[in-house]
C-alpha cells in the first residue's frame, strides 16, 4: 500500500522530487513492472477437441481390448475379480489400463479404486491424455456405442 506523506516537501532541498516512500525508486519500494497473476489455460474448440480425440482412438486401436460386459457380474466390491479379468484379457500387472464403461456402478468404481495403474472412466468423459497415458485400453462394447454417438463427426 501507500506511504501515506510525502518522505520530503517538494521544493528547496536540491534533491528529486518524491512523492512516496513506496516508490519503486526507493529501497523497500514497489516493484515496476511485478507478476501478475494469470491463467495459462489454453481454450480449444469443441469439433478441435473431438478430432483430437478421434485421431487418438485411431491410434491406439492396436491397444485396444473390446469386452462385452467388463464386470458386470460383480455383486460386491472385489479388486482382486478386476485383476483377474484384466489378466484373462492378456494384460500384466505393471502395464497403465484405462477402463472405459458407458457407465460403470459403484461395485466396479469401488473395485477398481484399489488398483494403482488402473483408472476408470466414463465414456462421455474421454480426454486425450488419459488415452495416450495407459498402455492397454479395455472398452465395454456400451462404451464403444456411446463413444461413437458422442464423438462421431
Amino acid at each position: 500500500m501507500g506511504g501515506g506523506r510525502k518522505p520530503y516537501k517538494q521544493k528547496g532541498t536540491g534533491r528529486a522530487r518524491q512523492g512516496s516512500i513506496r516508490t519503486p525508486l526507493r529501497p523497500g519500494g514497489g516493484i515496476i513492472f511485478g507478476p501478475k497473476p494469470r491463467s495459462y489455460n489454453l481454450d480449444m474448440n469443441r469439433k478441435e477437441r473431438r478430432l483430437a480425440l478421434r485421431t487418438v482412438l485411431m491410434s491406439r486401436v492396436s491397444d485396444i481390448k473390446a469386452v462385452e460386459d467388463f464386470g458386470s457380474t460383480l455383486k460386491q466390491p472385489k479388486t482382486s475379480d478386476i485383476i483377474n479379468g484384466l489378466a484373462r484379457l492378456g494384460i500384466q500387472k505393471t502395464e497403465k489400463v484405462l477402463v472405459i464403461l458407458d457407465s460403470p456402478s459403484d461395485v466396479i468404481k469401488k473395485s477398481i479404486n484399489n488398483i494403482e495403474k488402473v483408472k476408470l472412466i466414463a465414456a462421455d468423459q474421454l480426454n486425450v491424455f488419459d488415452i495416450l497415458n495407459a498402455n492397454k485400453l479395455v472398452i465395454g462394447q456400451s462404451a464403444i456405442d456411446k463413444i461413437q454417438e458422442v464423438y462421431a463427426s
